[in-house]
């Protein structure tokens, strides 16, 4: 049997008691390869290390791999720009200054020179790239949450999974026990039990 198994969702009708508390469950971890099946609530399957361990799929492993590395270089954005503030507080200031220059452009040509000069074409370079990657990072947290909750699959913990393996296997034994003890029965003789055993006879009653 491997270590692998699938949530699935039962009716209410065939509800099982929680292998974790006993409380009725409609989920079920189901493996194909034993076969065994186990009943869980949702929670137990959340943050359990002691009980089972997602398995994501490869989407998701790559996923989060993305995710680390726009998280560090959003990180190392925003270190550079510490000596302005927060980095979201920076980007604000860049952009509404920004704004204020094209409202201005029209109305008063001097005054709007003199505030984009306080914003060099780095500065504005750097805002943009921390705002874009900033939505970046927005868009692959969004879909690691979205694989997260959409998987299905499940490895149990080394000591669950072998008391499971030693529950099937003395499930095994009682069958294979009883198979042989129904067997050894149909085949044997009427006369040759009458001869094993001695029934007892009916009490003959006295005569009066």
């Amino acid at each position: 049997m491997i270590n692998e198994y699938i949530a699935r969702k039962v009716a209410l009708k065939d509800m099982q008691p929680c292998v974790i508390c006993s409380k009725p469950a409609t989920t079920v971890l189901y493996n194909a390869s034993g076969p065994d099946w186990l009943y869980t609530c949702d929670i137990h399957l959340q943050d359990n290390p002691q009980f089972v361990m997602p398995v994501y799929s490869t989407e998701y492993n790559e996923a989060l791999v993305q995710l680390k590395l726009v998280k560090e270089k959003l990180d190392r954005l925003a270190s550079a720009q510490n000596q302005l503030g927060s980095w979201d507080g920076w980007v604000t200031k860049i952009f509404s200054k920004k704004g204020k220059q094209q409202k201005n452009d029209s109305k008063n040509p001097d005054l709007a020179a003199t505030e984009s000069d306080d914003i060099s074409p780095e500065a504005r370079n750097d805002a943009e790239v921390l705002l874009e990657t900033q939505k970046r990072y927005s868009k692959i947290l969004d879909n690691v949450t979205e694989l997260q909750k959409k998987n299905r699959k499940y490895e149990l913990t080394k000591i669950m999974f072998e008391s499971r393996i030693l529950r099937k296997k003395a499930e095994q034994l009682n069958c294979e026990r009883y198979r042989k003890e129904q067997e050894n029965y149909s085949n044997t003789d009427p006369e040759e039990l009458l001869r094993k055993h001695s029934f007892p006879s009916v009490p003959k009653q006295g005569k009066q």
